[in-house]
Parts: structure tokens; sequence; C-alpha cells
């Protein structure tokens, strides 16, 4: 590694500010000064100046774009980076409205289950359509758009606005359209992605474009009124995929997908299977080919990926959409280490999530963090520089390895540069380096999908939750923390890495990322062809852990303590002794042949370490101050790291 960069990062390692404003107005001297505070880039778009609340007059000023490609060629000059944002506020998909004019029919539509008197039943204004009717033992009745006979249980739709993110995101309410229909996500790339493209001059400069926080809407957000309806996603060709997908019909499932009972349903699964194929095909992979089609990376992040029991309702499977990404991100609102690990919102497991889809993908060259740091603000009002650089130091160790910053260089002053440089050195080491620990653990989709029910409340507003998706976070968290504590770190791996993976000598491999030891967290479920994977794993002397809970038919003892075991069986090649255990947090990486270890002080004071390594005295390279030396003992600063060189 090259000691001059590490001491003084380029751009394109540096942190790059989020500025909406930057194409408005005279570029230069806004650069100048990010550049000054130890920014590297930017991402920002076309002015939003225009008519607020007239979607006829986002993006259709061509002088908009004329000063977009001003602050391009400005930052071009300066050497320093570009990326696109691609919605005025947030979420990504309305194009501010423009994505749904004159099309009603784009809109996210909601399904939810009517329960009646077994009469006839005749359809209220409040929704559009019947899709089914039976009666309570699965049976079809006589039904249409509008009426049904003899019925128990009626299946309708309607537009999903009030209660969803679209009404209660912090930009404001607009109406949303549906990411499982490809032609309303196909307006959206006409009238944002390929306007940007047609009229930007400069455009392939960008190195990426952001998304920010799509999502289904059938699951209510930021709602703590109760709401009269519940409902599950809905699109017209929901049917046909479904029936593509598991050879069955959908309204054959229906019954079970608002069942509040707790226990594990297959029809669940597979309807939450389907939403989560088609939220791929028409939002996530829609856009990536897109953006491959016309030579920029596809990046942003996704909504509360803080919980399993949210990634279904928001995205059917969340570990599939990110790995979607070239350049998976998450979003950070934090700069308390305290808060990162122990926050209601569990900020460590959304870092942990984005970081294993890169790994699982091989896509580590770019993993990206929004930080927007409003949350738990403390000290007088924000916080300190040493919590701001540990927070950040936390989410470098999950995989992380790129900032997009809304935390501006003003609520840091003087500290800001160091910060930069802090994080452009940690980029320089982590960007494209192959992660050596082999610990996966099971990341449980299947048991949240098919434990899922509907709640008439925010799903981060006290939506109630089954025991078994319960039991899962909480594991998860759980082992998030043990693992770290025992000096050993993991990828979370999914059925679907398991399924492609090579298997040999006890050893799952694909996509660059090796699994030896696996942990399954209160799993509940895993298909037939994964059973049989992980059974030869173990038969080959792979270490398979079962712990919390485990699927019926499983012949395991449950493990109480997998950090422990794994400790025993576990050669992480490094030896760390400081003034306390588990403070100093390892990950084992390797890159261009060279073995090296980021050890995080994850404890708010200066800590002493001693470590030892294969091959001499070690090299570390302090991320904080750019000094390299060698010796086996040194001093972490508070909520820091360094990198340890074998």
């Amino acid at each position: 590694m090259d000691r001059e960069r590490f001491l003084n990062p380029k751009n394109e390692d540096r942190p790059y500010m989020l500025r909406h404003d930057a194409a408005e107005g005279e570029a230069g001297g806004k650069l100048d000064a990010l550049a000054k505070a130890g920014f590297g880039g930017i991402v920002t778009n076309a002015a939003w100046h225009t008519a607020k609340g007239d979607p006829a007059f986002y993006l259709a000023d061509d002088g908009d774009f004329l000063l977009l490609d001003r602050t391009i060629e400005a930052a071009e000059a300066r050497g320093m980076g570009v990326w696109l944002y691609d919605e005025k506020g947030y979420p990504s998909a309305s194009a501010d409205g423009l994505t749904m004019l004159g099309h009603p029919e784009y809109e996210a539509r909601g399904l939810t289950e009517i329960r009646t008197d077994g009469g006839t039943w005749v359809r209220p204004d409040t929704f559009e359509k019947i899709v089914y009717a039976c009666r309570d033992d699965g049976s079809p009745v006589r039904f249409d758009v509008n009426y049904a006979e003899g019925a128990d249980r009626v299946y309708v739709v309607r537009p999903v606005f009030e209660g969803s993110h679209a009404q209660k995101c912090g930009w404001g309410p607009r109406h949303y359209p549906n990411l499982m229909d490809r032609e309303a996500v196909a307006a959206f790339l006409r009238c944002t992605y390929d306007r940007y493209y047609d009229k930007t001059a400069r455009f392939s400069r960008f190195e990426a474009v952001f998304t920010d926080e799509p999502s289904l809407m059938s699951g209510y957000v930021n709602c703590g009124v109760p709401m009269p309806f519940v409902f599950v996603p809905w699109a017209e060709e929901l049917p046909e995929v479904f029936r593509r997908m598991h050879g069955r019909e959908l309204w054959d499932d229906l019954p079970v997908l608002f069942s509040r009972e707790e226990r594990f349903e297959e029809g669940k699964l597979r309807f939450w299977r389907t939403v989560a194929r088609m939220t791929e095909d028409a939002y996530f992979g829609q856009i990536e080919a897109w953006c491959a089609a016309h030579g920029i990376a596809f990046s942003g992040h996704c909504l509360l990926e803080e919980s399993l029991s949210m990634h279904v309702p928001l995205y059917g499977d969340l570990m599939r959409q990110l790995k979607a990404f070239d350049w998976p991100g998450v979003d950070m609102l934090t700069g308390s280490p305290e808060s990162y690990w122990h926050s209601p919102a569990d900020f460590a497991m959304a870092a942990r999530y984005v970081g294993s889809a890169a790994r699982m993908s091989g896509k580590t060259e770019r993993v990206m963090v929004e930080i927007c740091p409003i949350a738990a603000q403390t000290h007088d009002g924000d916080f300190t520089f040493a919590e701001q650089r540990g927070t950040m130091a936390l989410l470098f160790r999950a995989g992380i390895n790129h900032i997009n910053s809304y935390l501006s260089h003003d609520r840091l002053g003087e500290d800001f540069p160091l910060y930069a440089a802090m994080f452009g050195r940690a980029a320089y080491w982590l960007r494209g380096a192959h992660f050596r620990s082999e610990i996966g653990v099971y990341y449980p989709i299947e048991t949240a999908q098919g434990y899922y029910y509907p709640d008439v409340v925010g799903i981060n507003s006290g939506a109630s939750l089954p025991d078994a998706v319960r039991l899962a976070e909480k594991t998860l968290a759980d082992l998030n923390r043990s693992l770290g504590a025992a000096g050993l770190d993991y990828t979370l791996i999914d059925g679907d890495w398991i399924r492609e993976a090579d298997l040999a000598d006890g050893v799952l491999s694909a996509n660059g990322l090796a699994v030896s030891a696996l942990v399954m967290p209160a799993v509940r479920w895993l298909d037939e062809d994964v059973r049989t994977k992980l059974a030869q794993f173990e038969a080959g002397g792979g270490v398979l852990l079962w712990t919390a809970a485990m699927p019926d038919g499983i012949d395991a003892a449950l493990t109480e303590d997998p950090a422990a075991l794994l400790r025993e069986k576990t050669d992480t090649g490094i030896r760390v002794e400081a003034s306390e255990p588990g403070i100093i947090l390892i990950s084992p990486y390797e890159k261009d042949g060279r073995r090296f270890w980021y050890l995080v002080n994850n404890c708010p004071q200066e800590t002493a370490v001693n470590v030892s390594v294969a091959g001499g005295p070690p090299t570390v390279w302090d991320l904080l101050t750019g000094e390299v030396a060698e010796s086996p003992a040194f001093r972490i600063p508070a909520y820091s790291a360094v990198i340890v060189e074998s």
C-alpha cells in the first residue's frame, strides 16, 4: 500500500457531500469550501427550485441542466467525483409526481381481506374492485368486480397512501408508484433517468446514481394511529407470476395471508417470495440494467433496513434487492456508538445486512453509507468528534467503505478534515479487499416471510410481531454483539448464496466469500435443497450450529453460546491483548496477497493494545493520524481504528 496515499487520501477515497443545491448559483466557491473541509466529491441533482408542488415543472427547465453541467465541470476541474441523486426529496420513484402524471393505474396498491356475513356483498367506493371471494374453507363463490354471493371472505384492492411512507415520510406526502409494476418503474426511468441522460452533456462524468428509500407501501410506516384496513402488496400481474413461480393458484393461498396465528404458513412464504421477485425485476433490476446500459453504477439505500421484520412488507426480501445494486448502501441516523449498538432501531444490523449483501454478491469495491446523524443527539444537541468517528469506524467494520454525507463540516469544525482523512484511509485499505473470516450467520428471511402478518399501525410504530420473528431478530442482534466481543467477525448469508456456492471439504464458497462455520439463528424453515446442501456441508467437515430454534425434522442440539464455541474452533490469525476483553473488534482481510486486520477500539477511552501475528512484528497503520509503524504494542485512541498488517 502507498504510504503517501494513506497519509493524504485521494478524493475518490474521501467522503462525498450530499448537496441538493450544488447546481444552483456559483458552483466553484461551494466546491472549494467542501474540498478544503476534506470532501472528495458530491452527490447532487438538477435544481429543485422550480414550482414546488407542481410536477409539470420538475426537470423541465433546460437551464437547470446547464447549471448542473457547470457544477460537474467545476467538480472535474478540482478532481472531485460526482454522483447523481434521482429524486426531488424522497422516497425515490415518484419523480415529484411525474411518474404517475396521467397514469393513476401506476399507483401502489394493496390487497385486503374483508370478512362478511355470507350473504350478498356489494363493493363500497372505498375499494376499486373485488379480485376473489370464498367461504371460510377456501372454496370459491360467485363474484365479479362489484358483487360477491355467499362469501365469508372477500378480497379487494385499492391504492395505498394513508399511513404509508408515501404520506408519512419526512419530505412530505405525495402519491407513489407501484414498485412491482414494470410499466410504472419504466415511467420513472423515462421522466428522470432518460431526461438526465438526454439533457446533461457531462452525464458520463457521473460515477453512480443514488436512489433513496424506495419501498412497497402496503406496510404502514411512521404511523402510530390504527388504520381501518391491513394490506399486502398487489399488482395486476401478481396472480400470473405466482402461478409461474409455484405451479399453483394465488387464490388458494389468500386465506392464510392475513392469519395472525403463530405458525409457519407455506402460503405466506410463496406469496412474499413472489413479491420479492417482482420487486427485484421491476425496480431494482430494471434500474440496474438501465445504469449498466448507460455506463453508471447503481447505488442508494432502502428503507428501515435495521430489522428483519421490516424486510418482508417493504421488499419481500431485503437481501434480494440489496444484491441487485452495483454499490449497495445503507442509511445511518446516529453518530453515537452506544446508539449504534443499543438503539431500539438496530443500526448495527442495518449496516451488517448491507455489508453482507456486498460480500455475498462480490460487490465490495464500493459499499455506501448515507450518514445522517440526527437520532438521539447529545452534548448540547450534537455528537462529539470521537462519537462520530467511532460510529463510522463500526460501519466500516460491517463492510461499508464509502461515505455520502449529510453530516456537514460545520458540525465538526476543525475536526472534520481529520474525520474525512481517517475514513479516506480506511476506504483505501478496505475497498475490494477479500473478507477472510469463514464464519457465516444465516439470514432467516423464510422464517420472517412464513410468519408475517400485516397490522393496522406502522411496522416501526408498535406493530405486533410473531413470536418467531421477534426471536429471530433478537438472536441476530445478540450474535452480532457476542461474536464481536469474542474477537470474531462474520457474514450474513442467505439460501440463494448457499445454492450458488461451490462445496468442497466442508467449505462453501462463491463470489470471493468462503464459509466453513455457519450459525443458524432461530431458523424455522429451510427449503429441501438448502437442507440437503447443509447436510453435505456438515458431513464434509463444516461446522453447523443451531441456536434459539430450528426447523422441524432437524436432528441436532441447540447451541447456547455459538460465539464461545466458534472462538475455540476458529483461528483468526492474530492475537490481541487489551486492557479489557471484548473492546477491540477484529475483522480479517486479504488484499493483493497481503493479510491484514481492521481493529476498532469500541471504547470511549484510549486503549493500550498488544498484538502478535505470524511473520514477525506487525505493521500498524493508524487511521486517525496517518502514521505507520512496526510495533506489536501501540495505543488506539478512543472510538478509533487501525490496520494491522502481517
